[in-house]
């Protein structure tokens, strides 16, 4: 008993720094997310009642993150907790950071969305020589993002930003498709309030930073070619103004509410037509 004691006691002590050496760092390939920042706002937005975004000054597609990943897996993740987020790092490159990165949702923290991706996946491209530290990081991912213009390449297709048409995902993949010089990407939608919404789009890299296929990235319920693939159809939004549909039994309420409130307007007008003529007859027969 007291020999068991002492083993657990003993491996209570090791350090999260040893638990974290034994885990699988290694990766395949970088994916370079970007994101349409007015779906991200209204998606931020529609979760949460207190949920607030910035101003939106540059209406582009801008990174999410730089992910470093093994084919197949959602992986690796945070490989070196204790290299923290320093802001004061990337004072040299804000000017591209607030271009080509910027952080749309405003939470408590400051610099959240960097803070994130600095710890969870910047740790881990660190292994690469071309990012291996918080600046070189960032750098790249301003830089790839430069290469891989998706607000043009969309807009050449015919395929703008409006609050009016929906687009198919042959549309927006085939205008990728041109832009990347036939290197397929991964396209993801979300579902808000019951409609569709294109909100990534990944572009995939060899650890030499040359555009690979993204075909054997792992997908969030296993589509290959991205969530877009679900849909008929999705929105690019122009605006982060978003009007929820109305519902068939909110429409049905409509209609019966407009029904009853002229019922009850006509009503009133035939009972004061009624008074009037009352009020006449009594004036002619008091002369």
């Amino acid at each position: 008993m007291i020999l068991m004691l002492f083993l657990a006691f003993s491996l209570s002590l090791v350090s999260a720094s040893e638990v974290e050496s034994t885990k699988d760092h290694h990766f395949d390939v970088l994916i370079l997310t970007q994101h349409w920042p007015y779906t991200t706002c209204i998606d931020w937005e529609e979760s949460g009642s207190t949920h607030k975004c910035r101003e939106i000054t540059h209406a582009n597609w801008t990174v999410h993150g730089l992910w470093p990943t093994q084919w197949g897996k959602i992986a690796p993740g945070f490989c070196n907790n204790s290299w923290k987020f320093d802001h004061d790092l990337l004072k040299p490159i804000m000017t591209d950071m607030s271009l080509y990165w910027p952080d749309v949702e405003m939470r408590d923290q400051p610099d959240s969305l960097w803070t994130h991706e600095w710890t969870k996946h910047g740790t881990c491209a660190a292994q690469l020589p071309e990012t291996n530290s918080e600046v070189a990081y960032f750098s790249k991912g301003c830089e790839l993002a430069q290469e891989n213009r998706i607000t043009d390449w969309l807009e050449m297709a015919g395929v703008v930003p409006t609050n009016n048409a929906s687009y198919t995902l042959e549309n927006v993949w085939d205008a990728v498709l041109n832009g990347t010089g036939g290197i397929r990407p991964h396209i993801d939608c979300v579902k808000i309030d019951g409609q569709a919404f294109i909100s990534e789009i990944k572009v995939c890299y060899s650890k030499n930073f040359i555009r690979v296929n993204c075909d054997g990235i792992k997908g969030v319920g296993g589509d290959m070619m991205g969530k877009c693939l679900r849909y008929d159809s999705f929105h690019y939004p122009s605006s982060a103004d978003h009007e929820p549909p109305v519902s068939s039994s909110g429409m049905i309420g409509g209609i019966v509410c407009t029904v009853l409130a002229l019922s009850a307007v006509g009503l009133a007008v035939g009972y004061m037509l009624y008074r009037r003529s009352r009020r006449r007859g009594r004036g002619y027969e008091s002369l």
